[in-house]
């Protein structure tokens, strides 16, 4: 079962542990640089059920629609990998 992972001051990955969480962020970044201190961190259960604005796939709000990093991760699928970016 894929956890909720966030691995700087935006990007949350969907992953089995922090350890693949922190190497997928890794990857993506490119290089062995390590992450910073207190990454990468389970997201809280309160954290998971945070509203936010939807998007599209072209990163366009869809009006009058919210998500949650929960719905997130359940319609991601079983596939490791980047979830979301955000201000935290």
């Amino acid at each position: 079962m894929l956890k909720a992972y966030q691995c700087d001051d935006s990007d949350v990955y969907a992953a089995e542990s922090a350890e693949q969480a922190a190497q997928l962020w890794r990857d993506m970044v490119g290089g062995d640089e390590p992450l910073d201190e207190g990454y990468p961190r389970e997201l809280t259960e309160e954290e998971l059920d945070v509203r936010y604005p939807a998007f599209d796939e072209d990163e366009r709000p869809i009006e009058g629609q919210t998500t949650s990093v929960r719905e997130m991760l359940a319609e991601h699928g079983n596939e490791p990998g980047w979830l979301c970016g955000s201000d935290w």
